[in-house]
């Protein structure tokens, strides 16, 4: 006969992976927009499809909620994110003034090893950039900008970046997608890695500030591409 606190743990447990089973599933379908801005979740949907009850569903769509990947109407249920270029403009800012506060404290008190470890991966991965897929690339760039957010342990930092990422992801990868962008993007990690090192705080803010400019026209064209593709099944 099993332990009455055994089962509690392992239903709990399952409970806690069900809930981020069901929360992964929501937040993706969020970040790609396969749900439209501003569509209805279907929560019986969601969990017909993930073979699970209600309950952990509704769990995840609630901390989607805080999270800024759903949105809650009383009476009417939840609905995917808006996705407007007010909002990746706001997003964008905050990233840059997050990611600013990170570079300048690395300069002033990062761990040398730390700072060439990210130094030794990038170099490597400028000799083999070319042959990554874009997903990947995504991937890598973001974990080098978490990298540098963490070499101060402000983990609050680290978890509103992971956040603001995750929310323009869509964008990013219209960006990502020119091979201009694509080659920038490793010589100007590697430059700013290289001034983190140094310690030189003047430049390493100056080529943070090159790096992650995005004009508004660009920005605007890049969200435009993105609303074509969310709506092309309407379009053609």
């Amino acid at each position: 006969m099993s332990n009455p606190k055994t089962r509690d743990k392992e239903l709990k447990e399952n409970s806690t992976m069900a809930v981020k089973r069901a929360y992964d599933y929501i937040r993706d379908m969020t970040i790609d927009f396969s749900v439209r801005p501003g569509e209805q979740i279907n929560e019986i949907e969601v969990a017909s499809n993930l073979k699970m009850s209600r309950v952990p569903v509704r769990e995840a769509l609630n901390r989607l909620v805080m999270g800024s990947f759903v949105t809650f109407d009383p009476g009417k249920g939840f609905f995917c994110r808006k996705f407007s270029e007010s909002e990746m403009k706001d997003l964008y800012g905050v990233r840059f003034d997050l990611e600013m506060g990170a570079v300048r404290q690395a300069c002033q008190s990062g761990n040398d090893d730390e700072i060439f470890s990210i130094l030794t991966e990038w170099q490597k991965i400028a000799d083999t950039y070319l042959n990554i897929r874009k997903e990947e690339l995504i991937f890598l760039d973001e974990l080098f900008h978490i990298r540098i957010a963490t070499l101060c342990g402000n983990m609050e930092r680290v978890a509103f970046l992971q956040n603001i990422y995750e929310r323009i992801r869509f964008v990013r990868r219209i960006h990502i997608e020119k091979d201009s962008r694509r080659n920038a993007l490793v010589e100007e990690h590697l430059r700013l890695i290289q001034a983190i090192l140094k310690h030189d705080e003047v430049l390493s803010a100056e080529l943070l500030e090159h790096h992650l400019g995005v004009n508004s026209q660009e920005l605007k064209e890049n969200i435009r591409t993105g609303m074509l593709r969310i709506y092309a099944s309407e379009i053609t």
